[in-house]
């Protein structure tokens, strides 16, 4: 794996954040970008390496939803006011694998910005999309080259596709998060019924593209995963919020169903914190309003270490 550089930096409120890029062996080689927001640890740093007697801190790695790079959630909400107030390292994985010859299509559903944090088992994707082992091997450079706690300290947040991505990696690597927190998620793509409607993603194409029969399906699936736990498993899930504004639940409900979800966990008694926001859809206006509430939800849990 190549070392890590820092393509460029900003300062934003007290810390900087730094868009980086690294060859990534886990996406085939490709040279993949992200972005890490660091408060100031406690002076200002703006270059690597940080020095060894700064301060650390807990992780937050956030996965966007479809369509979206890394920087939409740093650009586009309160992440790194509400980052730096909470003493949280806020890192923004990609969405996909990028560069010439990735495998792609025009919709906005499949192919590049559209991974679902899976790891692809059918061709053409199997050779650059494995965004699950991608989340593993980023969150290890990250620790190697930041001023992290280390991996004990790493919670995870989601928003539609990255919800679905955030609550399946979760729910696999149980001992590996805090906490978790997801924004109206794909909850259950398993269930999700043929839909004419063009406007809205079509789950169904895209799991069937990269994993093949339905079957193969249910290790993404959060609720199915959830069915399938074992007392034990469930036992050892961190806590879990779960946020989703009251319109997409009575328009877009058939693709997101995270109510199933909720009421899985609460047949399997596994907690999840449901908030439902009145007039609230699913848009980064919703990310943006929730953001603060949701990075004190994992600043508890964290501390709690």
């Amino acid at each position: 794996m190549q070392s890590l550089q820092v393509q460029e930096r900003w300062r934003c409120f007290e810390g900087t954040l730094f868009y980086c890029s690294y060859r990534s062996q886990a996406l085939g080689g490709l040279r993949s970008s992200f972005s890490v927001y660091i408060p100031d640890a406690p002076r200002m740093q703006m270059v690597l390496p940080y020095p060894d007697d700064c301060e650390e801190f807990p992780v937050v790695m956030y996965l966007s939803d479809m369509g979206c790079s890394h920087m939409e959630v740093v650009k586009e909400s309160t992440a790194l006011e509400h980052s730096a107030a909470c003493g949280l390292i806020f890192l923004a994985a990609d969405t996909s694998p990028r560069g010439e010859g990735v495998p792609d299509e025009p919709r906005v559903d499949l192919g590049i910005g559209a991974s679902f944090y899976v790891n692809a088992t059918e061709k053409p994707w199997a050779e650059h999309y494995r965004m699950q082992d991608y989340l593993e091997e980023l969150l290890d450079l990250v620790h190697k080259n930041f001023p992290t706690c280390g991996p004990e300290e790493v919670s995870l947040m989601g928003h539609a596709m990255g919800g679905l991505g955030a609550l399946a990696t979760a729910i696999r690597r149980p001992k590996s998060f805090r906490s978790v927190s997801v924004l109206t998620p794909i909850a259950h793509p398993t269930a999700i019924p043929e839909l004419s409607e063009k406007s809205v993603p079509d789950v169904r194409a895209a799991l069937s593209a990269y994993l093949g029969s339905e079957k193969a399906w249910r290790k993404y699936d959060p609720t199915c995963l959830i069915e399938d736990c074992s007392t034990k498993h469930a036992s050892q899930l961190p806590p879990i919020l779960l946020d989703v504004g009251s319109e997409t639940l009575q328009s877009r409900g058939e693709v997101y169903r995270p109510l199933e979800f909720v009421n899985t966990c609460s047949m399997q008694g596994v907690p999840v914190e449901l908030r439902v926001r009145a007039g609230f859809d699913h848009s980064h206006f919703f990310v943006t309003s929730v953001m603060e509430e949701h990075l004190d939800f994992h600043s508890k849990h964290l501390d709690a270490v």
